[in-house]
């Protein structure tokens, strides 16, 4: 016979398949671009230091050479609990012996719920990155970003806040501004990936896959058909939590290079399920609780237009 006090430990692994099985249903968009780590301490800290600068010329017999890092910016992750409850009557058991596995469809919500929770925060990140500050005080996507912290001269600003919708000719510009501003802390060019990801809502979809197909957007029209030079040179990735409709914009766009790591994702506890007997109240009650933190700790994860 099972007991009351192994009720609520023999659904719980069920449940949190359920709970599982719904969380991972959709591929999650934040995972292609934001580095996840697991730390179980209560913050999670980033020193942001460049390497070192250009090498120098050296003189035989003579020594020098040495140099400190360039400091930039640090950044702090919290991580916080969530958490979402359902609870069944032990009146509900004892009437009912399918009570308790009735319950899936709670479980399987619960991992709905977690899955766009940790899809809303992530992006937010980057759909709040044009007004909200990053490490170094300016916004994540604006035109004067300090190298380091020890600059002085606002003539080495970086500027990573593109221009214009997203088209073919606004994507040959944004190039050259990413190779003019994408430097190190030390001033040294970052040397971009081969196939960095554009993120866009898929209020764009239809624009992106076009200027990104083997005939650019506004070639096909015209009597010269040229090659796009676009093509394949992009990951290009739609994101759902981007657009206006959940707290997004339906114009943005993103380049992003995901293996610089500079978005994080910092997991003391990823979801799972616990679960407990309430005698006084006579409940049978079940937790789903995650503990994370998001966000980002350098402009240089890439560089972005609010697409006006």
């Amino acid at each position: 016979m099972t007991n009351r006090d192994a009720v609520a430990q023999l659904y719980t692994p069920i449940y949190d398949e359920f709970m599982l099985a719904e969380y991972k249903e959709w591929a999650q968009v934040h995972t292609k671009v934001f580095k996840s780590i697991d730390d179980s301490s209560k913050e999670y800290k980033v020193d942001d230091l460049s390497g070192l600068g250009i090498w120098e010329a050296a003189t035989e017999g003579e020594g020098g050479g040495y140099e400190d890092p360039t400091q930039g910016y640090p950044k702090t992750y919290t991580q916080g609990k969530v958490w979402k409850k359902f609870q069944v009557s032990f009146e509900a058991v004892d009437q009912d012996e399918y009570a308790l596995l009735k319950k899936e469809g709670n479980a399987r919500s619960m991992g709905r719920g977690i899955r766009s929770k940790v899809e809303t925060d992530t992006s937010a990140v980057l759909n709040d990155g044009f007004a909200t500050a990053g490490p170094d005080g300016e916004y994540l996507w604006d035109t004067d970003h300090p190298r380091n912290r020890e600059q002085t001269d606002s003539d080495l600003d970086s500027d990573n806040l593109l221009s214009g919708p997203f088209s073919h000719d606004n994507l040959e510009l944004a190039e050259k501004q990413i190779t003019d501003n994408f430097v190190d802390p030390a001033g040294i060019p970052i040397m971009p990936a081969e196939d960095p990801v554009i993120l866009y809502p898929p209020a764009l979809r239809g624009t992106v896959e076009r200027v990104l197909a083997d005939r650019a957007n506004e070639r096909p029209g015209t009597p010269n058909r040229d090659i796009n030079v676009f093509a394949g040179r992009y990951n290009p990735v739609e994101w759902l939590y981007l657009s206006n409709k959940y707290g997004g914009s339906d114009t943005a766009w993103y380049i992003i290079y995901p293996e610089l790591g500079f978005l994080k994702i910092i997991w003391s506890a990823k979801p799972h399920f616990t679960s407990w007997i309430d005698e006084d109240l006579e409940y049978y009650k079940f937790k789903g609780r995650a503990i994370y933190d998001c966000g980002v700790d350098n402009w240089r994860c890439g560089f972005a237009s609010t697409g006006l």
